[in-house]
């Protein structure tokens, strides 16, 4: 994750709406640190360095993923979006069609603050 300054810096409230910016916000840290790592990756030759640079990478990657689920099982606009995906077939979606009900046992924020 990038550790840069953000346009909610300073913002004391953490409501779900905040929360959601937080995490967009978050999301955009790990791409862009994705994109700073290859860069760097494809510019060294030093076999040692880059496959720990590629091992970060891939763990970026992985921030991605639970980003992108969480913001899936906790804003239902993007969640329904993710279902309507007609790039991906249904099964390889974010968010299928037939799995609209948020699973209880999840922690999300809307159950993390008294919310379905």
């Amino acid at each position: 994750m990038a550790y840069g300054k953000t346009a909610s810096e300073g913002t004391k409230d953490s409501g779900l709406e905040q929360v959601l910016i937080w995490l967009r916000e978050d999301l955009v840290g790990e791409l862009e640190a994705i994109n700073q790592y290859q860069a760097h990756i494809d510019k060294i030759d030093n076999e040692e360095v880059r496959e720990l640079l590629e091992h970060i990478r891939d763990d970026e990657k992985e921030h991605v993923a639970e980003i992108t689920h969480l913001l899936a099982r906790i804003d239902m606009i993007q969640r329904e979006k993710f279902a309507e995906d007609h790039t991906m077939a249904p099964e390889q979606r974010v968010v299928n069609e037939g799995a609209k009900e948020v699973d209880e046992k999840v922690a999300t924020v809307g159950n993390m603050f008294g919310q379905k």
